[in-house]
């Protein structure tokens, strides 16, 4: 018979098979662990979901690593251009800098989950379970019950809760306003980071799209975002316009609009003995800088290496992953919420203390090199 130590990891189970769950998996495969996931959605019906993600390059490396170079269509950023409207000074974080490897990408939600999907299915040491629902989950002292609709359960050495952020009820005070526009004049592969008054406005090159089109992403306050609903299309494309100024180039088609609740919140304990969270479930972050899925991506990494380097104490093991992510996460987080205030503030000292560093981070490249490493990579112990 077999006999393993009491505390060692056998198997591991993760709720949600999103993008940040499976990922999880296949870097927990890598480092000879199984998996089990668990998600209430068929793929079909998370491949319904067309959000557009961000990659930095550490996410877009680690990805090309794990499924391949062609593993998604996606849109490539060479350049991102950050200014404030109104105001002087702007920084453009260039490939450059890099040796001119990309920056990052644009991937569609669900071009992403399925190419994820695709990869753990072909994976011995995966089991999906689609559409499954979780109704209780009970820690004992070295395993994790959990229980599934219809009688079913799952024993497990320890749990990832990686299903994402809950709405706690309360109306959203901000939302995203979505749109995909056409802009004359934008060279291809650069991004937009645009701090209006009303928030800030990003603009990003779309996956396989021809020509200039680009994906809005514009943060307002519930109100404006209302208002700007409820405009017609050239009178939007006028307020749109005006925001970007004349430099950055000129709205010549806009596509539907929508428009999403935004929610951030910040986990205080990533760990409760054997149950750990990753992702959204750990944090939920303000869009500016594109830093969510990122985050969540170096979640995954950081658990699975932990788990690696001491697969006899999970415990132990989940105590030192909650204590490596507390420089990335404080700083990532901090940076995605004070942006949009900051460059929102209409005080005079404010606006040109902000317009300064623009200008500098813009010409001193050292200072321009870290800002992109830190977005690229996270903070770094």
């Amino acid at each position: 018979m077999e006999t393993r130590h009491p505390g060692t990891v056998r198997s591991v189970a993760i709720l949600g098979a999103g993008p940040i769950g499976l990922t999880c998996a296949l870097l927990l495969s890598a480092r000879g662990f199984r998996s089990q996931l668990i998600d209430a959605r068929t793929l079909e019906q998370a491949r319904q979901d067309r959000r557009l993600l961000a990659l930095s390059r550490g996410t877009l490396q680690l990805l090309t690593g794990a499924l391949g170079p062609d593993f998604a269509p996606m849109g490539r950023i060479v350049e991102v251009h950050v200014s404030s409207s109104g105001q002087f000074g702007a920084t453009r974080l260039t490939s450059q800098d890099f040796g001119g490897t990309a920056l990052g990408a644009t991937v569609w939600y669900a071009d992403l989950v399925q190419a994820l999907a695709a990869a753990a299915d072909a994976d011995p040491n995966i089991v999906v379970h689609r559409p499954c629902r979780v109704v209780g989950l009970e820690q004992e002292v070295d395993t994790v019950l959990i229980r599934l609709d219809e009688s079913r359960r799952i024993e497990a050495s320890i749990a990832i809760n990686a299903e994402g952020s809950l709405p706690d009820g309360r109306p959203a005070a901000s939302h995203a306003l979505l749109a995909d526009l056409d802009v004359d004049g934008l060279a291809p592969g650069t991004a937009i980071e645009r701090f209006t008054r009303d928030g800030p406005l990003a603009l990003l090159p779309l996956p396989a799209a021809a020509g200039n089109r680009k994906s809005m992403i514009w943060c307002l306050d519930h109100d404006i975002a209302q208002q700007h609903m409820a405009r017609g299309d050239c009178d939007f494309v006028s307020k749109i316009q005006a925001n970007l100024g004349p430099r950055i180039g000129r709205v010549s088609w806009l596509g539907p609009r929508s428009a999403f609740p935004l929610s951030e919140q910040r986990r205080p304990r990533l760990r409760e003995h054997r149950l750990v969270y990753i992702g959204n479930a750990a944090q939920s972050l303000h869009p500016v800088a594109g830093q969510g899925l990122n985050l969540g991506v170096r979640d995954c990494v950081c658990l699975a290496d932990c788990l690696a380097r001491a697969p006899q104490d999970p415990v132990g093991a989940l105590s030192r992953y909650e204590a490596t992510r507390k420089a990335d996460r404080f700083a990532i987080s901090r940076l995605t919420g004070a942006l949009p205030r900051l460059f929102s503030s209409r005080l005079a000292p404010v606006a040109l203390a902000r317009s300064m560093a623009l200008v500098a981070f813009d010409l001193v490249s050292p200072l321009r090199r870290g800002l992109s490493s830190v977005l690229m990579f996270g903070v770094r112990r």
